[in-house]
């Protein structure tokens, strides 16, 4: 790394980036938080590695003209994920990109009166999305973007949601 410091004419499109992002999730009532570290090869490409939690609510659902009523666990998942962004113009214009990846980690799915067993399961997810990226002054951008990130959980099954969030960047 020092290296790409110390010779700046070949790490001129080169950076690391530092960030951070937060906001609801779309088909179910939640939040997502996410902060990561990066590296970009040049101005188009980013590599993020970063940590990812998710929570969605519990909620159950009742049709009194059938007698029906269903549950809705919720609960958090926690994981480490890796990413690529790919933006179609250059970091120093307002662009549109495209992301994916993967991740690993934890779910803890909620605990209530109609779920009263506290339980936690190994997750991996894949995501894939696209967003906005809107440069500030100087390295600092902000961004926005929607992902849909589907996974496993233990034996429980598969997790599935949308989170939207909006973040800050700051290249170096």
């Amino acid at each position: 790394m020092l290296l790409l410091f110390l010779v700046s004419s070949t790490a001129s499109a080169q950076s690391l980036v530092v960030q951070g992002s937060a906001g609801p999730t779309v088909t179910d009532a939640g939040y997502s938080l996410a902060a990561g570290i990066g590296w970009s090869p040049n101005s188009r490409l980013t590599v993020l590695i970063g940590v990812e939690r998710t929570h969605l609510s519990s909620r159950v659902t009742t049709d009194s003209r059938e007698n029906v009523a269903s549950a809705f666990r919720g609960g958090t998942v926690t994981f480490a994920a890796a990413e690529v962004r790919a933006t179609l113009l250059r970091r120093d214009r307002v662009s549109p990109y495209v992301l994916g990846g993967f991740g690993a980690g934890v779910s803890r799915p909620n605990v209530n009166e109609i779920f009263p067993n506290r339980v936690t399961n190994h997750a991996r997810v894949l995501f894939v999305g696209g967003g906005l990226h809107v440069p500030l002054r100087g390295q600092l951008s902000v961004f926005g973007d929607v992902r849909m990130v589907f996974g496993a959980e233990g034996n429980e099954g598969l997790v599935a949601y949308a989170p939207v969030r909006a973040g800050v960047a700051w290249h170096f």
